[in-house]
């Protein structure tokens, strides 16, 4: 692994890091109603590209990184659209 692959993998940690609070709390607490949910679909179908695109060129930065922030954007989309529906039931 040479440096600029090390250089991708401390970028894709702060990227990652910027999306782990947001994650994490909306785990805890379920609570999205201030969240827009077309943000996070767009974050995760840019995620799944970029995922793509990683895999086609070999880059595990760009993998690694979009497949935490997927994962990540996934959650919050699903904790979101379970919230919705419970708020219009409610």
């Amino acid at each position: 692994m040479g440096p600029i692959e090390i250089f991708g993998l401390c970028a894709g940690a702060i990227t990652v890091a910027g999306y782990l609070p947001q994650t994490i709390k909306t785990i805890r607490t379920r609570k999205t109603k201030d969240l827009a949910l077309g943000t996070f679909l767009i974050l995760a179908l840019g995620a799944l590209a970029w995922l793509i695109y990683g895999a086609f060129i070999g880059s595990m930065a760009i993998v690694i990184t979009n497949s935490i922030v997927l994962v990540c954007s996934a959650i919050i989309t699903i904790i979101k659209l379970a919230d919705s529906r419970k708020r219009r039931k409610g």
